[in-house]
C-alpha cells in the first residue's frame, strides 16, 4: 500500500486491467508468461542487470532466452522494470485479471495482448465490473 504525504499529481491508481479471453486455457497461459517475466526481472535485479529507474542498454542472454520461451517480442527496456513493481494478478475464468497501484502497465498490456485478449482498463476508484478481487 502507498501512502502520499503532501500535494503532488501522483496518487494510488488502483488500477484494475482485465484481458478477456477465448477460453480458461489462454488465460491461464497468459498468466503463466506474467509469472515466468516477473521471475525473470526478479532474477535481473538479483544479478545487478536491473535496478530501479536504469535503463538497461542491453538485454542479458538470460531475459532474451525467456522473452522467446513465453512468445513476447516487443517488451523495451524500460517496460521489463515494470514486472518488479507491485501488482496482483490473478486468473478468473477465461480472464486474467491485473490489479496494481501503478500507472506504468504497458508490459502487462502487451503481455495480454500477445497472448490474445481484449484488454480493458478501469479506475477501481470509480468503477466495478465484479470480475476478480476487490
Amino acid at each position: 500500500m502507498k501512502i502520499w504525504h503532501g500535494y503532488g499529481t501522483e496518487h494510488s491508481m488502483n488500477l484494475k486491467m482485465i484481458g478477456h479471453f477465448a477460453d480458461a486455457g489462454e488465460a491461464h497461459a497468459a498468466k503463466e508468461a506474467i509469472t515466468t517475466l516477473t521471475s525473470a526481472a526478479e532474477a535481473e535485479q538479483v544479478a545487478g542487470r536491473l535496478e530501479y529507474g536504469e535503463l538497461p542498454r542491453l538485454f542479458s542472454d538470460e531475459l532474451l532466452v525467456v522473452l522467446r520461451e513465453t512468445g513476447i517480442h516487443s517488451l523495451g527496456y524500460a517496460e521489463v522494470e515494470q514486472f518488479l513493481y507491485d501488482a496482483q494478478v490473478q486468473v478468473d475464468g477465461a480472464d486474467v485479471v491485473v490489479q496494481t497501484d501503478e500507472i506504468d502497465v504497458m508490459a502487462y498490456v502487451k503481455v495480454l495482448i500477445a497472448k490474445g485478449a481484449k484488454v480493458e482498463m478501469y479506475s477501481g476508484h470509480d468503477h466495478d465490473t465484479g470480475v476478480g478481487a476487490q
